[in-house]
Parts: structure tokens; C-alpha cells; sequence
């Protein structure tokens, strides 16, 4: 029986020594992982010193002042000196050539000229013609009228001829009649001049500082220049005028007869908005447009198009797009195109933009998005956003494609940190270019760990060997089984002895009695 209390005492000894020991053993499994931080790989403690919201500008594609383009700046096409392609929706310029090279804009002036007319009249005022109006006009020079062969469909303005600003618009918008604009500008300013320095006025402030007008129709002249970007820039801010989009978004219009003239029936231009004269450069996804042609600087365009199939899209790529300075091929007439130039390039354009991308949302509001360390915390912080973030993105791409770059708050976080707190900063990446930046933010408290010894870690962190955590329970399971035969057999020696105990007692007590 000695044997047996020996053993019992054997066993409890070695459970009290495996109990102690477990803790300890978990304890520095859990230190040596958390010495490996969480998806530290992509987290930028050093960054360069480039301000947020601007790295999407310097080195991305994201607003339309951005440097880098979603899809390079590569020339595709083929004579244009300066082109931007900007997806409207997401505020991402898609591909860009020469785009901040200044190029003569032409009579894509003209748009300036109407965002004035609007801001300063309304479409139901009435303009009296000024006197000798067709004095104002270059020999040559596009107006009112309108010649089928030898059939005037329309005339010219006359002099004290009364008409709406709105007519005179769709003259200037969708012909580009000269005559009409000289009476905007008389009826607006007064004079040419004065109504010249509300068209630079107004460029200056919308922020196109590569933009100057040296006439208020864009005939040519050495002083006029502008640049694809800041055609663009101008045409964002026209197109959020409703009556200015549906007039270059139209294909034929008919102005009233006044009190000189018959009734006048204008076609645009814009071969893109409307097939009735020439059918080749048509195109459904045009929503509007402008373009121009001049000998010396050769043809231009600007368009507004979409892939928008129904009302009830709300993701769709949603253009502005500018050609410059496209040269035009004539047959050996002289005079009968062979190669527009503008359409023909703007064509490719379009193509390339709708063929090769498509919307996508990268980021959603309350999308957790990384694991931070924090300096004396009890666990790390894990990162959301608040925020949907919608991108352009080739239509191959996955979300792995991208990559996220994140930049600690101040180099690094310290407890505590609070719910809500901006913890970190995200760049998201294509290739070359930043695409987006986002703000991010702790999605709990994470409270400074106590002052016990003992790190309190996430439970979150796994260990890096299977095996190892296999081995953990096998040994646990063990020290229990170990632990309850000690206890049952410590428990049995001890009735065991007691019941001897009374056994002898029992001897003594019956020889006594004899």
C-alpha cells in the first residue's frame, strides 16, 4: 500500500508541474507570433512627403488634373497633337496624349461663349441685332445661313432683327454661326472686347490656367490656345448646364420665323450626335458635342458619351473626350474630305475607352480593410472604411490585381486608440498609377494592455504550426486523464487505510474483552 500512496503522490506531482507549466508555454507560443505583424507587407511607415489627396493627382489618375493615366500616355492616335479621355462618374482620366500642350481650341471657344450667355441671360430674352452685324464677320466665315447647293435654307442675321437668346444658342452650338455669337456678346457687354474678358474671366476661374481667348468666336487668330485638359475642365462645367447639353445634344432643330426672317432648320455639325448628313461617324453612346475645323489648326472635337443602357443603371462609364489639332485629308477636289481627322480619331477613341474599361467598386462604406499594430494596446486595430469608392478599371482586372498601400498615422499607433479614430491613410494602385486615397478608420477601442506581466494578445492571431497546436490538446487531454486516475487512486489508498485502521481497532478492542 505504500507503493500505491508513493505512486498517487507521483502523479499529483507531475499534474501540478504540467498545470504550471502550460500557461507558461502558451504565454511565449502567443509572444512569438505576434513578433510577426499582421499584414505589415503593405503598411508604409515611410512615405513620401506628398500631402493626402494629392498623391492621386501627382502619381495617379484620380481627378482630372491627374498626372498619370489610367491607361498610359502612349500616342494612339494618329495625327491628333493633344487628347484626354475622362470618365465623368468616378473623376478618373483614362488615357490622355500631350494633354496639357497648348493647341488652338478653334471655335470649341464657342462653348465658353454660351457658358456666359447662360450665366447672363435667360433663353426667352429677346436680342436686337446690331446694326451692320454681317460687317463683323470674316469673308467666309460660318452664319445663320445655311446653303443646300444653291438653296438657301436659312438666312443670315439682319440688322435690328429681333430674336431669342435661345435661338440665337442653337446658331452658335450647333452651326457655329458667328453672327449669332457678335449679338450675344453686343446684347451681354456691349461690345466684342468687353465680352472677350468675361470668356477669359470665366476660364481663369474654373481653373484652366493653359487657356487664353483672343476672340470670342475662336476664329483664328496667334493669341488664342488652350490645352485637351482644359477643354475637358470647361466641357465638365457647360454639360452641368441641362439646357446647354440638350442643345449640342441635338441632331436638327427649327428656329421660328422673326419679324425679318423665315423660319430657319439648323443640322449639327457634330457628325457623332446625328447620322441624317453623314452616317459613318455616328454613334449611339454620343450625348453631346462640338466640333471644329481650320485650315491652319486643323480639325478638333469635344463629346460627352455613355454606355448607359436604362434609367436604373447606377455604375456606367460616362466619357468626356477631346481631340486637338487632328490634320483632315482632302481628295485631290480640294475640298471633298476623305479623312475628317477629328471623327475619324474621336471614333478610335471612344472605341478604346469602351472596349478595354469598366466601373467597379473598390472600396465599400464599412469594408474592413487591414490589421494595425498599436504600441502598448491590447490587440491590433483593425481599419475600415467609410466611404464608396467607385474606379475605372481595365475590364480584366480582379481585386488582386490592385494593390493597397497604407501609411500609419504619425509612423504608428499608441494606445489607447478609439472607435472612429483615423488610424491610417490607403492609397489604392493599378500598375503606375493611384487610382484612389482613402481614410481609415479603427473599427473598435483598443485599450492599453495591464500592467501584470502578461500581454494580453488578440485572439485573433493564429499560430504558424498546426502541429504544434495538435501536440497542445493531445497534452491537455492527457494531463486530465492523468489527473483524475491520481485523484481516484489517492482516493482509494486513503479508504483503503482507514478501513484497516478499523479492522485492527476492532482486534484490539475483542482481546481486551477476553
Amino acid at each position: 500500500m505504500k507503493k500505491i500512496k508513493n505512486f498517487s503522490l507521483l502523479l499529483s506531482l507531475i499534474l501540478l508541474l504540467q498545470c504550471t507549466l502550460l500557461p507558461a508555454a502558451a504565454v511565449e507560443t502567443t509572444d512569438s507570433l505576434q513578433t510577426e505583424p499582421v499584414s505589415e507587407a503593405n503598411i508604409l511607415l515611410e512615405t513620401e512627403d506628398i500631402p493626402f489627396g494629392q498623391v492621386c493627382v501627382q502619381k495617379g489618375c484620380r481627378t482630372i488634373k491627374g498626372m498619370v493615366p489610367l491607361g498610359g500616355s502612349d500616342r494612339r492616335l494618329e495625327t491628333a497633337q493633344s487628347v484626354f479621355l475622362y470618365e465623368v462618374n468616378t473623376d478618373t482620366v483614362v488615357y490622355s496624349y500631350n494633354p496639357d500642350t497648348k493647341v488652338h481650341p478653334g471655335t470649341l471657344a464657342k462653348i465658353v461663349l454660351a457658358m456666359v450667355v447662360l450665366e447672363r441671360a435667360d433663353m426667352d430674352d429677346v436680342v436686337k441685332v446690331t446694326e451692320g452685324i454681317q460687317s463683323y464677320i470674316p469673308a467666309g466665315a460660318n452664319s445663320m445661313q445655311v446653303v443646300d447647293g444653291k438653296t438657301v435654307k436659312s438666312e443670315k442675321l439682319k440688322s435690328n432683327e429681333h430674336i431669342s437668346v435661345g435661338d440665337l444658342l442653337y446658331g452658335v452650338l450647333m452651326i457655329n454661326a458667328n453672327d449669332a455669337a457678335v449679338a450675344l456678346a453686343h446684347h451681354i457687354a456691349g461690345t466684342t472686347d468687353g465680352f472677350l474678358t468675361l470668356m477669359n474671366n470665366k476660364v481663369k476661374q474654373l481653373g484652366c490656367s493653359n487657356t487664353e481667348f483672343g476672340n470670342i468666336s475662336g476664329l483664328y487668330t496667334g493669341q488664342s490656345y488652350s490645352t485637351a485638359r482644359d477643354i475637358a475642365i470647361i466641357m465638365r462645367e457647360a454639360m452641368k448646364d441641362s439646357r446647354f447639353a440638350t442643345i449640342t445634344g441635338t441632331g436638327e432643330h427649327t428656329i421660328p420665323a422673326t419679324d425679318l426672317a423665315d423660319k430657319r432648320t439648323f443640322k449639327t455639325q457634330n457628325y457623332m450626335v446625328d447620322d441624317s448628313t453623314i452616317q459613318d461617324f455616328y454613334d449611339g453612346r454620343v450625348t453631346g458635342g462640338m466640333a471644329t475645323y481650320h485650315e491652319t489648326t486643323g480639325a478638333s472635337i469635344v463629346i460627352t458619351a455613355n454606355d448607359k443602357s436604362s434609367e436604373e443603371d447606377t455604375i456606367y462609364l460616362n466619357y468626356i473626350a477631346v481631340v486637338l489639332g487632328a490634320t483632315r485629308v482632302f481628295a485631290e477636289n480640294g475640298w471633298q474630305p476623305i479623312n475628317h481627322g477629328n471623327f475619324n480619331e474621336m471614333s478610335v477613341l471612344l472605341n478604346y475607352g469602351f472596349d478595354n474599361f469598366k466601373v467597379n467598386r473598390i472600396i465599400y462604406d464599412g469594408m474592413s480593410l487591414n490589421q494595425f499594430p498599436v504600441n502598448g494596446g491590447e490587440s491590433y486595430a483593425v481599419g475600415q472604411a467609410k466611404v464608396d469608392v467607385d474606379s475605372v478599371v481595365p475590364k480584366a482586372v480582379q481585386m488582386n490585381n490592385l494593390q493597397m498601400n497604407y501609411a500609419v498615422t504619425d509612423g504608428g499607433l499608441s494606445a489607447p486608440v478609439k472607435k472612429d479614430d483615423m488610424i491610417a491613410t490607403l492609397q489604392v494602385q493599378y500598375r503606375n498609377s493611384v487610382l484612389t486615397e482613402v481614410e481609415v478608420f479603427s473599427m473598435g477601442n483598443v485599450k492599453p494592455a495591464n500592467d501584470t506581466g502578461v500581454t494580453i494578445r488578440s485572439t485573433a492571431v493564429r499560430s504558424d504550426s498546426d502541429d504544434s497546436g495538435i501536440l497542445s490538446v493531445i497534452g491537455t487531454v492527457c494531463v486530465i486523464v492523468l489527473g483524475l486516475a491520481a485523484v481516484y487512486l489517492a482516493f482509494n489508498a486513503y479508504m483503503r487505510s482507514r478501513m484497516r485502521a478499523r479492522r485492527k481497532k476492532r482486534r484490539a478492542d475483542r482481546r481486551r474483552i477476553r
